[in-house]
Order: structure tokens, then sequence, then C-alpha cells
């Protein structure tokens, strides 16, 4: 079993402007099958169209609301709900409003969490 607390584990920031910060909770060396991943999105802030390479993504909202965009058009997830991104999908993440949104992103298989953890030290 493993416990990991989110305010000691290290934050890596995306190399875009206005971009999140990720800690990464579990990794593919606690797993084979499963990540997980504490995101936070600054206000006005966001991550351009990416994919998550072989890896599906479950994004659960914490605090605040996220535009998850998606060919082109927006869906709004905030705290209740959840959002799948399947493998192969390309995204977009903005958080429109004036506080920081915070999310836990499942992931599966895990390897699109190594990719956050290898962005710089926040």
């Amino acid at each position: 079993m493993l416990i990991t607390e989110i305010d000691t584990a290290p934050r890596h920031r995306a190399p875009v402007p206005g971009g999140p910060t990720a800690a990464t909770l579990t990794t593919a060396g606690t797993s084979s099958r499963v990540a997980v991943v504490h995101l936070e999105i600054p206000a006005d802030g966001g991550m351009p169209e990416h994919d998550h390479g072989a890896s599906e993504i479950v994004l659960i909202p914490l605090s605040g609301s996220v535009e998850l965009w998606h060919e082109g058009k927006p869906r709004t997830l905030r705290s209740g709900m959840a959002g799948h991104v399947a493998t192969g999908e390309r995204v977009s993440l903005a958080n429109p409003g004036s506080e920081p949104a915070t999310l836990m992103l499942v992931v599966s298989p895990p390897q699109f969490a190594e990719r956050l953890a290898a962005w710089p030290i926040a």
C-alpha cells in the first residue's frame, strides 16, 4: 500500500505560459496499470491542445471549473463531475475562473503521468 500527501509531493510546472502544475501521486513505479496526478490550473491559465499518448485520462474536478475543449467545442467540468479522455483524443484545458482550479487525474496506463513528472520543478 502507498499513501501520498498532495502537499509534500514534488510539483512540476507545464512549460507553457499560464500552464498548470502537477504533483504525481503514483507512477509507473507504483503500478503498471494506473497513476494518479493532482493538477492545479491557475486563474485564466490552461494547457494547449495535446494528446495523452497511450493513456486514457479521467479528470475529476475538486475545486473551480475547467473548460475541456475537444473538437473545437468546450465542455465545462466542475466539482461533482468527471470527464473521460480516450486514447488518441486531442484536448485542451482552460480555467476561465478567477481562482485556481484543482483536479485529480486518473491515468491508465501510467505513461502520461511520467510525461508530467518530467516537467520542470515548480
